[in-house]
């Protein structure tokens, strides 16, 4: 029997392990009965194949019995296509089994100096950054009256900020598209070992009092490197509303220079514009100026970049969220940035190394070797799918989620991070109420690219891990969408029905 590229190394250990290896059932010769009984699915999903799109798009599609570890049912499921945010799944489970639920980020205030009965800290401060890919600004501020509770007032010395946990700050690896580099939008934020607000910046436009007022325009979390030039007026009211934001990176490349023009109709609510910062440092060390002087904490010497020395002890500590709530977080908003930045931290776990992406891809490649999967069979390039260049195909996500449903340690974690249909995150409008919490899964999306990968509960009572992806398609998502709605309406309408001459499944009569 010819077997799918998943959990092939596994095989030869024993049952248990090998009920977890998808069955390839695609050639007649070498069906075996039970694969063939598990195929009979055909008649429920089959019709699928008769919408328009499997002839206007490239289409792959696996489903997986996760109790048996069979194929059920499959269209292109070895074909390579471009998996988009799926592919956070990947970066998911390696980060849980190289990490461990438990971890969390850690960003330190240190010094080497001993502090006086005056208030004065005798020597530098250092703000290290240790990638938290969730810290905000109330949390710099906590950080910061925390150190002031501790009885610092002054500091004698410099603000030295510590970003070399990252060997490669900067853009997200894959991603040239030009447009992005130029206007900075949210979901392409640069990366960095000190990171603040996803590396954001949110800008709030609120009409004038009167029409033809200047609207109110000003930045959510004020910070010296961020620049505002607006021209939006306020129009009456009912008008329509229009802004248009330019982004403008300094010469210097850490100050920003946003120009607005538009209008906003009188009486409209606050509008919230959200644009990445260029320096993730430079941000970080903005922010962080405003704060100590908002708090009154004085300073003698310079703001500048450094590495802590080895025995500057901890003075205040900000622990993240753990793993396994960080990646909820980003699974069920799909955040690039976090994505990123778990990557580059299992980098530095697995390779007691630096944290790179390359360091961190080579962890996911390890992992797929354990499941069997050859390496030239695809393309890896970051870990959020913010990428055209990523291959994947269906059997290798599926192997994935088959792999992690019989994880006893990371498993609950690794579905619990999955949104869930009709409930939260990308899938909250997704499947009616009757279906809601049926379907958990991972969305991927980008121009022409629709991906959904997860977990169905049949109306059979059985388990399936399933990956449907679409490339190459044209106009609206809405039809793919759709088409993908059905296939999970389908499964969970069947309530384990099959002709009769078919529907015995394996050991069952």
């Amino acid at each position: 029997m010819r077997i799918r590229t998943a959990l092939v190394a596994l095989l030869t250990a024993g049952p248990l392990l090998l009920s977890t290896g998808v069955v390839h059932a695609d050639d007649p010769a070498t069906v075996s009965a039970e694969t063939a009984a598990g195929r009979l699915l055909d008649p429920v999903l089959a019709p699928l194949l008769e919408d328009a799109l499997f002839t206007r798009a490239d289409i792959g599609l696996q489903v997986v019995d996760v109790g048996t570890g069979e194929e059920v049912f499959a269209f292109q499921a070895d074909h390579p296509m471009v998996p988009a945010s799926v592919t956070k799944t990947l970066t998911t489970a390696v980060a849980l089994r190289t990490l461990g639920a438990g971890h969390s980020f850690a960003t330190d205030l240190r010094s080497e100096g001993e502090l006086g009965a005056d208030g004065v800290l005798a020597g530098d401060l250092y703000v290290v950054g240790g990638g938290d890919p969730t810290l905000v600004v109330e949390q710099v501020w906590k950080m910061i009256r925390d150190l002031a509770s501790a009885g610092v007032a002054e500091i004698d010395g410099d603000l030295v900020f510590d970003d070399s946990f990252f060997v490669d700050n900067g853009l997200v690896p894959g991603w040239d598209k030009s447009v992005d580099e130029a206007n900075g939008p949210a979901y392409f934020a640069p990366l960095g070992a000190l990171s603040v607000n996803y590396n954001t910046t949110c800008l709030l436009v609120a009409p004038g009092a009167e029409r033809g007022a200047s609207a109110r325009v000003e930045v959510e979390t004020p910070a010296d490197n961020i620049v505002v030039e607006s021209e939006v007026t306020t129009g009456s009211a009912g008008s329509r509303a229009w802004l248009k934001v330019e982004r403008e990176v300094g010469d210097d490349g850490g100050t920003v220079t946003f120009k607005l023009t538009g209008s906003v109709p009188l009486g409209a609510d606050t509008t919230q514009l959200y644009r990445s910062v260029a320096d993730p440092t430079r941000h970080f060390m903005a922010v962080f100026r405003a704060l100590m002087e908002e708090r009154g904490i004085k300073w003698t010497g310079r703001i500048k970049k450094g590495v802590t020395p080895p025995d500057a002890r901890v003075l205040v500590r900000h622990s993240s969220d753990p793993l396994g709530l960080v990646l909820a977080t980003m699974n069920k908003r799909s955040s690039n940035i976090m994505a990123e930045q778990v990557l580059r931290t299992v980098g530095a776990k697995a390779s007691g190394g630096p944290a790179s992406t390359e360091a961190g891809l080579a962890a996911v490649r390890d992992y797929l070797d354990e499941l069997g999967i050859p390496r030239d069979e695809y393309v890896l390039v970051n870990g959020s799918g913010l990428s055209r260049e990523i291959r994947l195909r269906p059997s290798h996500i599926t192997a994935v989620l088959v792999d992690q449903w019989h994880d006893r340690r990371n498993g609950p974690e690794f579905q619990a991070s999955l949104a869930v249909a009709g409930v939260d995150g990308t899938l909250r409008r997704r499947l009616s109420a009757e279906d809601a919490g049926m379907v958990r899964g991972k969305t991927g999306s980008l121009n022409s690219v629709f991906c959904l990968a997860g977990y169905l509960q049949g109306g059979d009572g059985r388990t399936y891990a399933f990956s449907f992806l679409v490339n190459d398609f044209s106009g609206s998502s809405r039809p793919v969408r759709a088409l993908q709605d059905r296939f999970a309406e389908a499964l969970l309408r069947w309530d384990g029905t099959l002709p009769e001459a078919t529907a015995a499944r394996p050991g069952e009569g």
